[in-house]
Parts: C-alpha cells; structure tokens; sequence
C-alpha cells in the first residue's frame, strides 16, 4: 500500500514537472566538446559520374539555396590511370576551402593474396601499399589538391572489396602507417567497431600513428567513445546513408537525415559525410526517382544544410539538453572565440511544440532562426530577440531549425549568491549508458533527499541524504547494474519536492 501512494505521488509531481520541462533547454558555452572539422559526402567517380560545375557550387557554397558542405570524400582507385578523374572536382571543392579526403577500397590486384579465399592484401606487400597511398597523394598535391587525410581501408570488415582482420590492420598500423606521408585515418569500420579500432588506440606505437579515427554507422557505433577520446584522438564519421530506396524528398523520411547528424554529433564525433553526394537518395538530385531536376537540392540536402552552412570548422559542441521534451533533439555549438552561437533542433512530431532556450552567463541580442520543413527549405525566418538570455520558440512539427545568433554575443559575471529558489535540472546526457549527471540548486542550507526509483515507485538508489549548503551541486547517477528503460528521480527537502524522468539506453 505504502508502494502503491508513493507511486501515484510520484507520477502526479512528474506531470507538473514534465509541464515545466518541455520549456527548459539550457545551452551552456562554457562547457565544451567536441572541435567539429565540418560535414560532407563521397564523389566515387567510375561508379557515379563527375560533379558538374553548377553541382559543385551547389554542394560547398554558403549561400541560399546551397549546402555549405566542407568535406569531400574520394576514392583511391587501384587503377593509377584513373586518379587524374579525381583532380576536376577536387581542385575545385579545394579552391573553396574544403577538406578533401581519400579512401581505398581496393589495392593493386598484385597486392592481393593469391593464397586467400577473399580479397586481403598480402602482408609481403605493405610498405608497396604505402607508396600506393603516397604516390597518390603526390599525384593529387601535383594538382595542387593537398590530401588532408587518407583511410588504410574502407570497411576492412563488410564488402565485396578487401578485407582486413583485425590483427592485420593493427600490424599495419603500427609498423607501416608512420612512412604515409599525410594524416592517416583509420579503421574505418562497417559501424564503428571496437574490436578493430581498441587494439589501435590500446597499442602504443600504431596509436601515435593514428590521427583520425574514422568509421562508418552502418547498423550501430553512434555512441561516444571514451577510450578514443582519452587518446587525444578525433572521431570522424565518414560515410552513411539512411536510406537508398527512396527520393530524397519523401517526406517525412527525409527527416531521419537530421536525427542522424543530431547522434553523430552528440557522441562526440567532429565529422559527418554522407555517402554519394549526387544521387536520387542524396543531398543533390541526379534527376531520378522523384527526386527533382539534375542538380537541384533535395529535402535531405535542405536538411544537412542546416547543419552544414552554419556549423563551420573550427566550431566546437557546446553542452546542450540533447532532449528537452518528448520528439525534440537539440545540440549547440559555438566559434572559438565565442563570438557566435548556433542552436539547431530537431522536432520528429508531427505537432508544433513550444520551447524555451536559456543560453547560461551569456548575453545575446537575437537569434535568426532558419527552417526545413515538409513546406520550408532552410527558410530564414524573423529575428527572435534574446537579450534576457532566455527565448522562447515554436518548432513546426516535423522540421528542423537552426538558432544562428546575431549581433554582440557577452559574457555575463557569474553571481556568487545563492540561487533565489529550489532547482531540480534535467540529467545530462539523457539517455545515457552508464552514467548521467543530475544537478540540482538550493537557496538556503537545507537538507537534501534525492533518490531514483523504477516506475513502480521502488527505490533504486539513493544519491544524496544530507545537509547541502545554498549554491549549485550536483550527483553522478551510475545505472550500469539497471536494464534499459524509464526511471524517475526526486528531489525532497522540507520546502520543495521535484521530480523527472530518466532514460537507460544501452
């Protein structure tokens, strides 16, 4: 019986407080991430044809009605009389500041094993396959296209192309990877691996030769990798697509593409790139499958430009609610100097919400909001002001909008009093696996209960139980002996009772 009142207690405290929640997102500048390199796609010539003048415009300008995409992937064909196919387009992206990067998917068929069931190149030819890297990236500097970064293997575990064991590619990667004459990337997994990528990052030697950690998340791997990000390493995601069935512009499919960069990002990744960057299923149509005239950017292309023109290099994630309310995914990002803030939320539901935004210790004096929708492609939008530090919005349902601020973003000194009421925050990150932080603020000296239950109202654990003095605190909750699922945490003093929902997410 005792379980049965604390439960309807529970579920009645955390409607009000859900009321409350859904209008808090608090973006935090001086809490930073990940430095972003930018976002991008594959021109894979001999399977696709070239970028036509007018499309490669259209892919890296800034501009209305352009994508503002900063990194362009090539493949290193094993045939050396085909890299010249390359060089048009790539000197052309390059001239516009973009990032070019290489990937093979194939040696010199000399290279292969002779002796092996599958494709795998023969451990007698590795240092030939680094002057095969090389000769590559000397052939393109010749065209003066610096190769900013080159893969040893496009999905060394999927495929019809060679195929790496995971032993092999740490053998390369620590005798051999340090003679490739740019940045190496590597493994380059199927979904982001552990089992190719931990042997890298764990053998001393083949580490200091990894400078990017690359990878794909085809099925899985968009979760945020402590062990890469310890070693000082960048994590790129460096190709997907999220469906190559349909026109880029069914809508609202075309709106997983945002959901998707929303979960590269807030797993601390600094690259996204999309797989070919002109197709039917692609940002830039080739003019099949209901996907509008040769060139013209789809509704999967207006979305990715809402990432893409505003979050340039050289920004860096800020800490952000990744999930204020119910159908809404938000991250935020802001230049080195501070100077520019730049929101972008994701709202799945097919209803308009409403969502408050408060930018912590900063003054900011507008934002500019842009908007892909089913009826809008990144549409600029009037200019919300925000010089109480603290705005407030309706996302359109099924949309995606970018917060670009404009004007004199300053700094704000912080204030040593005491918060002027009792404060239970959302748990950051949300949902998580296998830790979250839950902050809380209280006015005076007072004693503290906070205590996370399941949804039965059984209490799971208890994570504070004393007196606290006024001021900010906050408690790691670690949920790695839970099962996936919903759980509530309350705050209890003698004045205040608040509660909210968490989420184990394995």
């Amino acid at each position: 019986m005792k379980n049965l009142q604390l439960n309807v207690i529970l579920c009645i405290i955390l409607l009000f407080s859900n009321i409350h929640a859904q209008n808090e997102a608090i973006i935090d500048l001086d809490n930073t991430h990940q430095l972003i390199r930018g976002f991008g796609a594959c021109n894979i010539l001999q399977w696709r044809p070239d970028m036509t003048r007018s499309e490669i415009e259209t892919a890296f300008g800034t501009g209305d009605g352009q994508l503002g995409f900063t990194i362009l992937r090539l493949r290193i064909q094993p045939d050396s009389d085909q890299w010249i196919t390359n060089v048009s387009t790539a000197e052309k992206a390059y001239n516009m500041g973009v990032t070019i990067i290489a990937a093979p998917w194939n040696p010199p068929e000399e290279m292969l094993d002779p002796d092996s069931d599958s494709r795998r190149l023969s451990e007698d030819w590795y240092f030939d396959y680094v002057d095969h890297l090389n000769d590559f990236i000397y052939f393109m500097e010749d065209y003066d296209v610096p190769i900013y970064a080159v893969s040893v293997q496009n999905e060394p575990d999927y495929g019809d192309w060679t195929r790496w064991t995971a032993g092999e590619m740490l053998t390369f990667m620590r005798d051999c990877a340090s003679e490739i004459d740019t940045r190496v990337m590597a493994p380059e997994s199927f979904q982001f691996r552990r089992s190719y990528s931990d042997p890298i990052l764990n053998d001393s030697a083949a580490c200091a030769n990894l400078d990017i950690l690359g990878g794909h998340i085809y099925g899985g791997g968009t979760t945020p990798y402590p062990l890469a990000e310890s070693k000082g390493k960048e994590i790129w995601m460096t190709e997907h697509y999220t469906d190559s069935q349909n026109s880029g512009n069914l809508w609202p499919m075309a709106l997983d593409v945002g959901t998707d960069i929303h979960r590269v990002m807030n797993a601390g990744m600094s690259a996204y790139v999309w797989w070919y960057i002109v197709r039917y299923y692609g940002p830039i149509s080739d003019g099949t499958m209901d996907s509008g005239n040769k060139g013209e950017i789809t509704k999967r292309g207006y979305i990715m430009s809402q990432y893409a023109r505003f979050i340039r290099p050289g920004f860096y994630r800020i800490e952000c609610n990744s999930q204020p309310q119910s159908g809404v995914s938000m991250t935020a990002y802001k230049n080195e100097s501070g100077s520019k803030i730049v929101i972008v939320a994701v709202n799945v539901s097919s209803l308009t919400k409403n969502q408050t935004l408060t930018i912590q210790n900063r003054e900011v004096e507008a934002f500019t909001p842009y908007v892909t929708s089913e009826t809008k492609n990144c549409k600029l939008e009037n200019d919300i002001p925000a010089s109480t530090g603290s705005f407030s919005v309706t996302l359109d349902g099924q949309s995606v909008t970018t917060f670009v601020s404009s004007g004199d973003v300053t700094a704000v000194e912080k204030v040593s009093s005491a918060p002027a009421t009792f404060r239970l925050y959302q748990n950051y990150p949300n949902p998580f696996n296998p830790s979250t932080q839950i902050h809380f603020e209280i006015p005076e000296k007072s004693f503290v209960s906070l205590k996370v239950y399941n949804i039965l109202g059984e209490e799971i654990a208890e994570l504070a139980g004393k007196e606290y003095l006024a001021g900010m605190h906050s408690e790691i909750f670690d949920a790695s002996h839970l099962t996936n699922g919903t759980y509530l945490y309350t705050l209890r003093t003698n004045d205040f009772i608040s509660t909210r929902k968490l989420l184990v997410m394995r």
